[in-house]
């Protein structure tokens, strides 16, 4: 005969799952603040006398002029690289010209109205050599812009081909000056005795800690703890 045996299996109290997971919090949360302390600290580079903050260096028309610069450098190399796919054997390799950048809409060299509401800059294209040759200095020259106060920018890429590999080393200077020639290479003292100064991409995080140092709080560690166990027990 066949007998059934019931077993009331108690409940762990609340409380005591309440204590596990806050155990658990905790050690999720201090390894958390470890490994932030140890290796997430950014530290942002000081800036010499020849450079100057995207973020808190260039206002208005100049500030826009730069970003687009920078959101498209990376996409001239590609453009050069569809231009001169098809090449035959002895034809010249050339870089992107203006027209080339006028087919594809790429601002900030695309005349359309974003173009005219920051100045109208006159662009041209200085080649590293005569022949189109793939190593040297590139150069991008922006000047003459018609809003008051307005500088000039030179975006450079210094390309090294070397057997099967291309490298591109691709920077953004500006001049305070509205008229400017350009610079006969895009070697950095010769721009720097020029006038130029490198514009390095601060975001605005970074630049308040260049400015202000790192304002990092040691308790904010507790803060999220008292947080997180506010949240398990209530207040």
């Amino acid at each position: 005969m066949l007998t059934t045996t019931t077993h009331h299996v108690q409940p762990a109290s609340a409380r005591l799952e309440g204590w596990v997971l806050a155990a658990a919090a905790l050690a999720v949360v201090g390894t958390l603040a470890l490994y932030v302390r140890t290796h997430g600290s950014e530290e942002a580079a000081p800036l010499y006398e020849w450079q100057i903050s995207a973020f808190d260096g260039l206002t208005g028309a100049d500030q826009a002029i730069y970003n687009s610069l920078y959101t498209v450098k990376d996409e001239i190399p590609l453009l050069y690289d569809d231009i001169n796919a098809f090449n035959l054997p002895g034809e010249k390799f050339r870089w992107p010209n203006l027209t080339d950048f006028e087919d594809v809409l790429l601002p900030p060299f695309y005349h359309d109205t974003s173009y005219e509401q920051n100045g109208s800059l006159e662009w041209s294209l200085h080649e590293p050599l005569a022949e189109g040759e793939m190593q040297g200095s590139t150069m991008y020259l922006g000047t003459d812009g018609h809003l008051q106060g307005q500088g000039s920018f030179l975006l450079i890429i210094g390309h090294v081909h070397a057997g099967f590999t291309n490298n591109n080393a691709i920077v953004i200077w500006w001049n305070a000056k509205n008229h400017v020639e350009m610079p006969q290479s895009g070697f950095r003292d010769q721009l720097i005795l020029s006038g130029w100064r490198e514009v390095v991409p601060y975001s605005g995080d970074l630049e308040v800690k260049r400015l202000f140092g790192d304002p990092a709080d040691d308790t904010s560690g507790t803060d999220d703890v008292e947080g997180i166990l506010k949240g398990i027990f209530g207040e």
